[in-house]
């Protein structure tokens, strides 16, 4: 048992290196605005690495913004994603969803900084990424139709262009939300899903019932 646990630990720790790599140029990116406006050089001073040792774990900046998307992907959006499409219910699992993501955007904030850098890049590694937020997409939007098939959603919303109103709309809230202001995360979360519950022709009583959010600084 000793020596496997050894053995446990001596592949741990090069995966414990990654992983705090991964956090510190996280946070450096989202000092910095960014994958073009941060440089290697920055990014080895915030890690205190050598560029080799860097190249050593990652092979190259672009690898290691890459492997920035895969961590978030991981940890966020594919328990997201796997809890919500086991929701049965179809209005449930938009509400969850919308509310889910709001929530999430406004608290992770290198999540806008990865999905907005992400859309200047364009090749196989990149596509990659895009595929794993496509599915987020489609399931929006399969939601979207089956409430439209039940007669909750109005028919006239277009279901491909639906979601990606949502979508965009929440991303581009969380470039606005303030995390020191008077509003909280899941108060937005609220206001986000009154509007778009709204707007998709859906009143529903429990977010209207409640008063309007104000969620400026």
């Amino acid at each position: 048992m000793g020596a496997m646990g050894t053995a446990k630990e001596k592949r741990k720790k090069p995966q414990d290196k990654k992983d705090r790599i991964l956090q510190t140029t996280m946070q450096l990116l989202l000092k910095k605005g960014g994958y073009n406006s941060t440089s290697t050089t920055d990014i080895c001073n915030a890690c205190k690495l050598t560029r080799p040792t860097l190249y050593h774990y990652f092979g190259s900046k672009r690898n290691l913004f890459f492997s920035l998307h895969m961590f978030s992907i991981e940890r966020i959006l594919k328990p997201y994603m796997a809890t919500a499409a086991a929701i049965e219910d179809p209005l449930e699992r938009l509400r969850f969803m919308i509310r889910s993501y709001a929530t999430t955007i406004c608290n992770h904030p290198e999540l806008r900084i990865l999905i907005h850098d992400t859309l200047t890049i364009n090749d196989r590694y990149f596509r990659e990424v895009r595929e794993e937020w496509k599915e987020h997409y489609l399931l929006l939007r399969s939601t979207i139709t089956q409430l439209q098939s039940k007669g909750v959603i109005d028919k006239s919303v277009n279901p491909s262009l639906g979601p990606l109103f949502l979508l965009g709309m929440t991303t581009w809230m969380a470039f606005w939300f303030d995390r020191n202001g008077k509003s909280t995360a899941e108060e937005l979360a609220e206001a986000v899903l009154r509007f778009s519950l709204q707007g998709l022709g859906r009143k529903d009583r429990e977010t209207t019932e409640n008063p309007a959010i104000d969620s400026g600084p």
